[in-house]
């Protein structure tokens, strides 16, 4: 669980150095979008 914390802070430094808040946030919403799908699909196996 930290090498993944750890791996994230360092991804989202590296975006943020080379492409700017703008890319960062994009890609952030469209991580939280994909997991919408997992969320509800485990939701209805329960």
């Amino acid at each position: 669980m930290a090498v993944a914390g750890a791996t994230g802070g360092m991804s989202s430094g590296l975006v943020m150095a080379t492409a700017g808040f703008p890319v960062l946030a994009l890609a952030g919403g469209a991580l939280a979008l994909a997991v919408i799908p997992a969320v509800v699909l485990s939701a209805r196996r329960r």
